[in-house]
């Protein structure tokens, strides 16, 4: 069933582009919906860390109590790349960054699944399972996903306190896999649902590389009864539609967000230029719906139920080496039934991946200006750096 639009914001986003002059960046937007009207607009753009001389990209953001915690890449992505990570102890001001030692330094990434759970803890499983061969020339002179396929993956969890200690790190595995071999990269949410199982969507290559259709991902669901030791396979996302391949890479870069309705949603990348696609459950995540396009193109999707009941969601899209557009787009009922047109508030280089945050009633964005795969000063930027966009999301009712 194809998505549905709203025709009046493509009218305002041509006025604010034309009257605002910033490149066709938006600084204000209205949109309405079903006697529903939102506003957006840029309260502000802070730079929250810089380098003259590094590439800084792939940001993510955890907020504990006191204290905020920035993982993020330093290196060009394709090269030699670290996982440094970040500490800000008033509320994003200045950064320093963490020891080698800390566990925030030890490959927790804007990657990964991470799970906010009720208690205020918060779970990361790792990117990659424990059988991955890291180091390149172990591949075999193959690439990742054609010589990293492992049968029964094992991924390592960490749990950490409100405060940001860790107090947990245990290995968790997924039963129930319908195939016997594969590779895995992991990203997105682990949901919390109402009787405390967890849930959350895995990112897997099934079948071996094909030469005319290079890679097809998967997404498939799975559930945990105990806390993230054990999870079960509940349904995978099929990657093709009418016998074609869905987008350029299939479905992946999976986020899932429980809504106000009670529904779950999971959103999916499909390619770098392709449209993002959405699959619904309405029954607690037991059965899920055939994925279909939002319409929109966008990569690694990071979804959040804002305080007012708005679905927000942030990405980015552009081919890679090319300037990219940095993005939120909202579903003002919350339900995701309807998504109005991206609010782009960022054109030029950077990584298209971003992390997001609720914080005192404004939505912070967290986005990289970086030269990502081109060779430092391929855009001639006068520094490298990663950002917020901090903006206001106001929902009302439409006076008739």
């Amino acid at each position: 069933m194809p998505m549905k639009y709203s025709t009046l914001f493509v009218l305002a986003l041509l006025v604010v582009a034309r009257t605002t002059h910033v490149h066709a960046d938006l600084r204000e937007a209205v949109y309405a919906h079903d006697g529903q009207i939102l506003r957006v607009s840029v309260d502000r753009i802070d730079t929250l860390i810089r380098s003259d001389t590094d590439v800084l990209n792939f940001p993510g953001m955890i907020a504990f109590t006191g204290k905020l915690i920035l993982p993020y890449g330093r290196g060009r992505h394709g090269g030699k790349e670290g996982r440094p990570a970040a500490i800000s102890t008033d509320g994003g001001k200045s950064w320093q960054d963490l020891p080698p030692d800390s566990p925030f330094s030890d490959n927790v990434q804007n990657s990964g699944i991470y799970g906010f759970l009720r208690d205020g803890s918060t779970l990361y499983v790792d990117v990659f399972p424990l059988e991955v061969k890291s180091r390149r020339e172990d591949w075999g002179g193959k690439g990742y996903h054609a010589s990293q396929r492992i049968t029964d993956p094992t991924w390592r969890v960490r749990r950490f306190s409100k405060s940001g200690e860790l107090v947990d790190t245990f290995t968790t595995k997924v039963a129930g896999l319908p195939w016997k071999e594969a590779s895995y990269e992991n990203y997105g949410s682990v949901v919390e649902l109402k009787n405390g199982d967890l849930l959350t969507a895995f990112q897997c290559h099934a079948q071996a590389p094909s030469e005319t259709e290079g890679y097809t991902f998967t997404t498939f669901i799975a559930r945990s009864t105990d806390g993230g030791k054990t999870f079960q396979h509940v349904q995978t996302f099929v990657p093709r539609t009418d016998g074609k391949k869905i987008g350029s890479q299939g479905l992946c870069e999976p986020d899932v967000a429980l809504l106000p309705n009670g529904d779950l949603l999971c959103l999916m990348r499909s390619g770098s230029d392709t449209p993002l696609y959405q699959s619904r459950s309405k029954d607690d995540g037991k059965t899920w719906s055939l994925p279909v396009s939002i319409g929109w193109p966008g990569v690694k999707p990071r979804l959040r139920v804002l305080s007012n009941g708005v679905l927000a969601c942030s990405s980015g899209r552009g081919i890679y080496g090319s300037p990219q557009v940095t993005y939120a787009m909202f579903s003002i009922d919350g339900t995701g039934e309807k998504w109005e047109a991206p609010f782009n508030f960022h054109t030029g280089p950077g990584c298209s991946y971003t992390w997001n945050l609720e914080r005192n009633g404004q939505f912070y964005v967290i986005y990289s200006h970086s030269d990502f795969r081109k060779a430092l000063g391929a855009y001639r930027l006068p520094y490298q750096a990663i950002k917020w966009a901090v903006l206001n999301v106001t929902k009302e009712k439409r006076v008739r």
